[in-house]
């Protein structure tokens, strides 16, 4: 055998271990390929997975502040309603021919000869001086009247009655102001 054939022989080995090795080469990056699409897949699926429940529970988060804040709204447009109500209660009253009476009457029944009775400025001004009791500075009230007998003070200003009649009675004033919920 000479010289070119075993060189021929030595190239021919080499192609071949050459080709060999691109087939494992191949076959290699094949497996890898099919790995790699495999992991990419559960990766995808667990991030879609995830991204769902993230997103259902973002979606859930924003419709239950909605609510929240829908139902604080009612609620605050609900007690508007109930002190807009109160305060033309007390318009009533004050417009009232027998409100000065009944003035009169409380300062008679629960005033005593030391007592100091406060009426609003404007009550003050209009029958005030016919109480036959002693009238302290006026009062910061509406209407009504504050006797004050020493240390004891009996509070009958309008707001104090209407803020307890409307606390006591807030649930039948919602049910005939929006009606049976």
């Amino acid at each position: 055998m000479g010289t070119n054939e075993l060189l021929e022989k030595i190239l021919a080995d080499g192609r071949a271990k050459a080709a060999a090795i691109g087939e494992e080469r191949d076959v290699a990056v094949a497996e890898t390929q099919k790995r790699s699409a495999a992991a990419v897949e559960v990766i995808e699926s667990d991030n879609a997975e995830r991204t769902r429940r993230d997103c259902d529970a973002i979606i859930e988060r924003a419709r239950s502040q909605a609510r929240l804040l829908r139902r604080n709204a009612v609620l605050a447009a609900r007690w508007q309603v109930l002190d807009r109500a109160v305060e033309r209660a007390q318009e009533k009253v004050l417009k009232d021919p027998g409100y000065a009476g009944s003035i009169a009457r409380l300062v008679k029944q629960h005033g005593r000869p030391e007592s100091v009775a406060s009426l609003s400025e404007a009550d003050t001004r209009l029958f005030g001086p016919h109480l036959g009791v002693k009238l302290g500075q006026p009062a910061a009230i509406a209407g009504g009247v504050i006797i004050r007998t020493g240390k004891e003070e009996l509070n009958f200003s309008l707001s104090e009655a209407l803020s307890g009649l409307r606390d006591d009675h807030t649930r039948d004033l919602s049910q005939i102001l929006f009606g049976a919920e």
